[in-house]
């Protein structure tokens, strides 16, 4: 069903945080029915509540980073090379045979 014109748009992690939460909610009850002990379904529901909270704290981060204006890169243009060195010049002279340890 199509959203009104009027209605806010959600950013689509609070959809697959809404089922995080319900998933810390319900494996501890699904464990409870099934007979496993009070302490461990706490700790299950523990557990899912730090991934989930450690989910959200990094796709909030990664939204925030990729808002941001990114730099250009130093060493991206033509400034890189060294001044006078030919576009195929190498960084090292090629090691002779003798030099080598293996030589």
């Amino acid at each position: 069903m199509p959203r009104p014109a009027h209605a806010p748009v959600r950013p689509p992690e609070d959809d697959l945080l809404r089922w995080a939460a319900l998933g810390c909610l319900l494996a501890p009850a699904v464990l409870l029915w099934r007979g496993v002990p009070f302490l461990t379904a706490a700790g299950v529901a523990c557990g899912l509540a730090a991934v989930a909270a450690a989910s959200r704290m990094l796709i909030r981060r990664s939204r925030r980073l990729a808002a941001l204006p990114r730099p250009r890169s130093l060493d991206a243009g033509p400034r890189s090379r060294r001044v006078g060195a030919p576009p195929h010049a190498r960084a090292r002279a090629p090691r002779d045979a003798v030099d080598s340890p293996a030589g």
